[in-house]
């Protein structure tokens, strides 16, 4: 993790920015450069990556999981708009997964010692390629990102999406085992997430693998296998080791969740009131959870806002503790790893410890928010958590979902595909919603759906994707 001046590198990254109008056609080859600078063009990714995640996904749908009680232009409702589904399409396709093949390409071309690289840009690309699926379903994968064979390329299952992310991540796995002892390419200016740390990037790519599993596992328990194998392997154990981009805060470097406060209502959003808690969190966490005062402000206790509705003076809101400029993006956390953990233990999956593992789970998501993340304003101490932690009765499934609908807090694909998949805690869509349940995909953006012929008749909203059980 390392600080970030997202306005310096914005600069440097209009090299390689597409142009408005070819945003959406992902076969396309955006790029005018004919080769990749790694440590050019990297952290523009993955800005970018994080810029427009924050803003597209994270401002707009942390109510369909109900982290937060409302957001604006929020498809809580059902429909997507056009807006919100083309430039998350645009910033995955061309701005992410467009760089990230022209740096994989020229780093293969390279030989071995740019092994580092290549892996990189392969652990990104499995990310991207596997997020777009849990929002859409079937997105172009096997035929993406290659215009001269494939002007419109065909839709893949999710499934075949999700098996082929973890073949790339495999790749890059075999990839950083074959990095050199000398002569390795320097990618550290590069690399604003683990600055070069290629354990690190196993150990994410690792823990990405059990993500996927853990999704296709709802719906093929044959997986059993490859989950107890990547158990085995070096995982994402630590706070440390925490996968995060760090905004410095203040101009040109202010995450979204606090830039939508600051930029259209006040200069806080304890006064402002734009985010507030969602029901299931709020109640989740009023029951004694330490982090209810890390996250939440309850003025007069007068609860959560409501489903699809704004704080109010009178309502609670999220605390500026975590509505701040300097707030990290959060990717990958290892509480999740131990929660995983803990649910295959009480499934029968692997004979460990259920107990042990929730207990991990719990006091490294109470460390990381009350402790270890950058720029807290409110901490708890040690026995705070180890007091929280033993008075809870003995562990069982329901209590391990609602943990990790919690560790999932503000990231919204984690939190979404967490209530998907384990439809826990129990929520609805609000009152004046078009769809019978909660938000379950997205709709192909127009641009696409008249561009390629291939694209899939977009169905309801509220239709499960195919992970669901």
């Amino acid at each position: 993790m390392r600080y970030i001046k997202l306005s310096i590198l914005f600069l440097a990254g209009l090299l390689v920015l597409p142009s408005c109008d070819k945003a959406l056609d992902i076969n396309t080859d955006p790029l005018a450069a004919s080769s990749a600078d790694p440590n050019v063009i990297l952290p523009f990714v993955i800005v970018q990556y994080s810029s427009r995640f924050e803003s597209e996904l994270g401002t707009r749908i942390m109510d369909v999981p109900q982290h937060f009680s409302a957001c604006f232009n929020s498809p809580r409702t059902g429909p997507t708009t056009s807006f919100l589904t083309g430039n998350t399409w645009g910033m995955y396709y061309t701005q992410v997964l467009g760089n990230l093949a022209l740096v994989e390409q020229d780093a293969l071309a390279a030989g071995e010692s740019s092994n580092n690289v290549a892996a990189i840009a392969k652990i990104l690309k499995a990310k991207s390629f596997f997020e777009l699926s849990c929002i859409w379903d079937k997105v172009p994968f096997t035929e993406a990102l290659d215009g001269a064979t494939f002007a419109s390329p065909n839709f893949d299952d999710q499934e075949v999406v999700f098996r082929g992310c973890l073949s790339i991540l495999d790749e890059a796995i075999g990839l950083i085992d074959k990095v050199p002892a000398e002569g390795v390419f320097d990618v550290s200016r590069g690399d604003v997430l683990f600055g070069g740390n290629m354990d690190n990037w196993r150990r994410w790519a690792n823990s990405l693998k059990l993500r996927i599993l853990m999704l296709l596992r709802n719906k093929d328990t044959s997986v059993d296998g490859q989950i107890q194998a990547v158990l085995s392997q070096p995982l994402i154990e630590s706070n440390s080791q925490a996968v995060m981009l760090r905004y410095a805060g203040g101009g040109g470097a202010t995450n979204a969740f606090y830039g939508i406060v600051a930029a259209f209502f006040g200069p806080s959003n304890e006064s402002a009131l734009v985010h507030g808690p969602g029901e299931p969190l709020y109640e989740l966490l009023s029951g004694g959870d330490p982090r209810f005062d890390l996250f939440i402000l309850d003025q007069g206790d007068g609860g959560s806002p409501g489903n699809g509705i704004f704080p109010t003076d009178n309502s609670a809101v999220l605390r500026d503790n975590v509505i701040r400029d300097n707030l990290p993006h959060i990717m990958f956390l290892p509480s999740e790893i131990s929660f995983y953990r803990a649910e295959l233990a009480l499934l029968g999956v692997t004979n460990e410890d259920a107990q042990e593992w929730f207990d991990r789970g719990l006091t490294q998501i109470l460390e990381f928010w009350g402790q270890d993340i950058p720029g807290a304003q409110i901490t708890l101490d040690d026995a705070t958590i180890s007091d929280y932690v033993s008075s809870l009765p003995a562990v069982n499934l329901q209590m391990v979902h609602e943990q990790l609908y919690l560790e999932s807090f503000i990231r919204p694909i984690a939190a979404w595909n967490t209530v998907r998949r384990t439809k826990v805690p129990a929520m609805g869509p609000p009152s004046n919603a078009v769809i019978t349940t909660i938000l379950k995909r997205f709709n192909y953006p127009p641009n696409e759906v008249s561009s390629n012929p291939n694209t899939p008749v977009n169905v309801n909203t509220d239709v499960p994707q195919w992970f669901e059980n």
